[in-house]
This record gives C-alpha cells, structure tokens and sequence, in this order.
C-alpha cells in the first residue's frame, strides 16, 4: 500500500504482518535442481569428471516447511498480537513494523480489528534459491488475491534462525530471475547497475522524501504510481499542519541494513531496507502539536517538535538502461517522541 500520511501515520496496515503460507507450489527455475514434484533428486555419485550439481541455500522442501512454520505461527501470533512469539519467525524491517501494528492495534477500526486476526495463507509459490548464502526469496499468492515478495535469513542478524524479514507487494509478478545451472544468480549489492547500484537504493528512496529527489534519488524513474505517491507526500509534507509548523523528513538508520539483489536478464531487483524521521516543529513561541491517534499510543503529550520514527522495505528495479523503478515499498510509523 502507499504511504499516507498520519493522521499523519503512513503505516501500510497492509496485515503486511499477517501474511502466512501454504501448500500450492510453483518451482521456479532456481529451486535448487529440485523436481517439480518436490521429492529429492535421486542420490548418486558424480564421475571424476563430473561437476557436482550446485544446491541451493535450502532445497525446496526445506524452503516449504520455513514458509509453513511461518504461516502457523504469525497466523497464532496475531490472534492474540503475540509480538514475542511472533519474534520468532520475524526479524529486521518486517518484525519492527508488525510489532508496531501490534501496538496500534486499538487505533484500527472495529472491521480492521475483526479482520486483523483471520487465519491467511500463501498459495502459488516460487521460490528464488542461492547457491549458498544466508537468504532466499519467494513469490506467492495470499489467500488468492494479494502478490506478496517476501526474503527469509538466517544469520547472526536472525539468532541464526530462518525468519522472514522482508513482505512487499508489488502489483505485477517479478520479472524473470536468472538462473545458473538450477540455482538463481544473485548481485552484488555495491555493484552500479546502470544508474545506481543495490545498496543506494535506501537513499535513493528516501531522498525523494527529504528534498523531492533531487540528490541521490534524481536517477529514478518518476512515471510509476509508487513515485508519484512519494512526491506528492513530500509536497504536502506541513499541509495539515498549515504555516505555524514546518515539516521535515530526515533518513535514518534501518533496523537491518541488509540489501537483497537478484539478477534478471536486463538488470537487477533490489531489495532494500528504508527508515526516516518525520519531524513536525512549531514556527512560533507558545505553539505545540498534538499528537495524531498513531503518535499518541507512543507519547500523547502536546510538544514543539514531535518526531515520527518509520520503518520499511522498498523493491527496485535497476536495468541496464533506463531509470530505475521503484516496484513497491512499505512503511509503518514505531515510534513517536
């Protein structure tokens, strides 16, 4: 979902939180060497002048049971907002904005409330399988209507655990993902990629809050609806604030710094982390503001200067030539002070 303002909250109650998975695969060409029937390949012993066949990160059927112990546990955690247990299967970007939706939970609306807990699933799976690493991402169908991407780790970053830490959702399907004798091809996240590379893509994104785009994010594209929502935020950053308040938005550090890159055949998809501060500051003695329903579950007391914290996640394509093209993004307010 865009980012919208809060009243000023630009949280995607996407139930992004609430996104689990289930049965129906489709193996993409990158799924370890993995049939399409999900049975093991057959073992063998590779001749002396036979290369041994690459496996990825996890074989599909282990990358089945990740994402179904996902589905079974956000599903219980959010019944009863059990951010610790929820903790579990989550980490990084996506666990600080599903903690935060946790917490906001009695702002919601007494339909949004009702829905928030109903039991998900994924369905019509692909999966994008390393070579080795640490990370592998995947496609799929929620409950039969929403396309979500979404990126699992284990790493020390994790409790060297496998935990979902990215759920975007992009209108269209990935472009096709490369692949490299059955395991997908991943990019280097300091790599340029034509006009910019992976890993300054998050300030890229933000600085078309901060001033508009017109320092590290002039090389992206602006025709896509995801930009356009962008920038018409940052133009209307202080209107519900009028000229008593100056509003401003500053990048921050992300929880989890960590950029994904996998190749296509004209470019690369990054996917990356994005955090800023949304600060609102009284132009005249005297003045104060007062928090929204969103800022006051973390600090309801009127002030001078508030300050919004945002977490989120956004998904790029870079190609060779042309601009980049912000796919999806997603933010969620977790903290006010």
């Amino acid at each position: 979902m865009p980012y919208t303002a809060e009243p000023r909250a630009h949280a995607t109650r996407a139930v992004a939180a609430a996104i689990g998975l289930t049965a129906a695969l489709t193996l993409a060409a990158c799924a370890s060497g993995a049939p399409s029937n999900d049975r093991e390949p057959a073992t063998h012993t590779p001749s002396a002048t036979a290369s041994p066949v690459p496996r990825g990160v996890v074989t599909l059927s282990e990358a089945n049971t990740i994402l179904d112990t996902y589905q079974d546990v956000n599903n219980r955690a959010n019944a009863t907002r059990d951010a610790k247990l929820l903790a579990t299967v989550e980490a990084g970007q996506l666990y600080a904005r599903s903690k935060a939706e946790f917490e906001q939970f009695e702002t919601l609306s007494e339909k949004e409330q009702e829905d928030y807990g109903k039991p998900f699933t994924f369905t019509d799976r692909t999966f994008y399988l390393p070579a080795g690493g640490d990370w592998f991402a995947a496609q799929a169908t929620t409950n039969g209507k929403n396309h979500t991407v979404m990126v699992f780790e284990k790493s020390p970053a994790t409790e060297n655990r496998w935990k979902k830490v990215v759920s975007l959702f992009p209108a269209k399907a990935l472009p096709p993902v490369q692949t490299s004798d059955g395991v997908i091809r991943t990019a280097p996240a300091a790599t340029s990629v034509g006009a910019l590379a992976p890993d300054g893509v998050p300030a890229a994104v933000e600085d078309l809050f901060a001033t508009g785009g017109i320092k590290q994010g002039a090389p992206l594209s602006r025709t896509s609806e995801t930009v356009k929502s962008i920038l018409k935020t940052y133009r209307e950053r202080g209107k519900s604030l009028g000229s008593q308040a100056k509003v401003s938005f500053f990048p921050t550090t992300p929880v989890h710094e960590r950029v994904y890159a996998l190749r296509t055949r004209d470019g690369v998809l990054a996917i990356a982390p994005l955090a800023h501060n949304e600060e609102s500051l009284v132009l005249q003695p005297g003045l104060q503001i007062t928090p929204g329903k969103v800022g006051s579950v973390y600090d309801k007391s009127p002030r001078p200067l508030t300050v919004d914290v945002f977490q989120g996640e956004a998904l790029v394509l870079l190609p060779e030539k042309g601009k980049p093209d912000i796919l999806d993004y997603r933010y969620a307010q977790t903290d006010s002070r």
